[in-house]
């Protein structure tokens, strides 16, 4: 094997030339660092001051994103479902989409029906007729058949419907399965637990809450009466696993959050429940001025009182968590027609006026509108809306 000779050797460098060097590369990186954290930083901070600044811009104009014209009859009814349509008449119910194209559609004869939404189950029942449909994504699930006429209607998420039946001597309140097979029946005698004014189920089909309505020495009294069909539920008389009576006060609605808190929406303001199984009063709303509107996100209860003095607006509109604590107070001087939560904006309209805000209490558009508004919906995407019309859908973005 041939021999290398070496013919030169670098000289190592001094020890203190190689500490400097080693200084300043680290200077130089650590530099480019700061640099780079500057440059980003400047970035994020001025996408977040953009941001900031859209959240709390306050828009008076729109353009139309997409339209799609319609032939609705004039007493169709509207509801948002899962990123759709829900079209409700006498004749029957369709989930269309944005180009009104049908996912699925059910034709029927009712002279009044009365519509009910958890997730992705539906009830549509006729008010004071004898029929009831249930449906999910993918349409007709079952239709229920009762003998005494239907009063309300309420579904959990599974499809568990509950249907309160009345006639002028007796009341009853029947479960039934996705199948349409009764589940549970129970009779309201109206001279032992008075009338039934509301009734709920929870969002699990285990749990219902019933308001009646009892009148004693000439006195309106309210007693909430909470079921449990579940396992719980078979240790107790009838199922009651829990009641109570509110002395001087009516309470004309119940409405289950989910599968654990419940919302007695008295004259008064708001008593709220709260218990996996065997629910409980958690805490009370009180609201000075008179109730005018009641409507419902999945979590939260909104109520619209008179205004309480001169610096405030006609209206005042007050948004309550599950917990009972009041998220938003808003003024307001529009004369609504409707007044809902989508997507977590606040809704005010009228036919032809709309005022909507964030969950935050910033007005994002108030403005009016090219023709007789009959919904309006939180959009997909910063700033869009869908406005159905009675001739037309269209997608707006706020400008």
């Amino acid at each position: 094997m041939a021999k290398i000779t070496q013919l030169y050797k670098t000289p190592d460098p001094p020890e203190q030339d190689l500490k400097d060097y080693k200084t300043k590369l680290f200077r130089h990186k650590a530099g480019q660092g700061v640099r780079r954290f500057l440059y980003v930083g400047v970035v994020l901070g001025i996408v977040l001051g953009m941001w900031l600044f859209a959240q709390n811009k306050t828009f008076a104009g729109y353009e139309v994103t997409a339209s799609t014209e319609r032939s609705d009859t004039l007493n169709t009814r509207y509801a948002e479902y899962n990123g759709k349509i829900l079209k409700y008449s006498r004749d029957g119910i369709s989930c269309v989409n944005l180009k009104n194209e049908a996912f699925w559609s059910q034709t029927y004869n009712m002279q009044t029906p009365i519509l009910d939404v958890c997730q992705s189950a539906v009830v549509v029942a006729d008010y004071e007729g004898n029929e009831a449909y249930v449906f999910n994504e993918q349409g007709l699930q079952t239709q229920i058949t009762t003998l005494l006429p239907i009063q309300q209607a309420s579904i959990s998420s599974q499809g568990v419907t509950a249907l309160l039946l009345s006639d002028s001597s007796v009341s009853w309140i029947c479960l039934y399965d996705l199948e349409g097979e009764k589940l549970i029946e129970a009779q309201c005698r109206l001279e032992e637990t008075g009338q039934p004014l509301s009734v709920s189920i929870s969002s699990d089909g285990i749990k219902l809450a019933v308001s009646y309505l009892q009148v004693q020495s000439g006195q309106a009294n309210s007693c909430l009466v909470f079921y449990n069909f579940g396992n719980v539920g078979g240790n107790f008389v009838d199922k009651i696993v829990s009641s109570a009576v509110y002395e001087n006060l009516i309470i004309p609605r119940v409405k289950y959050l989910g599968d654990s808190v419940c919302a007695a929406v008295s004259e008064r303001g708001i008593i709220f429940y709260e218990g996996k199984e065997i629910p409980e009063e958690k805490s009370r709303v009180e609201e000075e001025g008179e109730i005018r509107s009641i409507f419902f996100g999945e979590r939260s209860v909104g109520l619209v009182v008179d205004g309480t003095g001169e610096e405030s607006g006609r209206y005042e509109a007050h948004i309550y968590n599950a917990e009972g604590n009041r998220i938003l107070t808003q003024d307001t001087n529009l004369a609504y027609s409707q007044i809902k939560l989508s997507g977590g904006d606040l809704i005010l309209y009228n036919e032809n006026e709309c005022e909507i805000y964030t969950e935050r209490g910033t007005l994002r558009y108030t403005g009016t509108f090219d023709g007789a508004v009959a919904d309006i919906y939180k959009g997909a995407g910063f700033r869009r809306y869908i406005i159905v019309f009675s001739d037309r859908t269209e997608e707006i973005k706020l400008k």
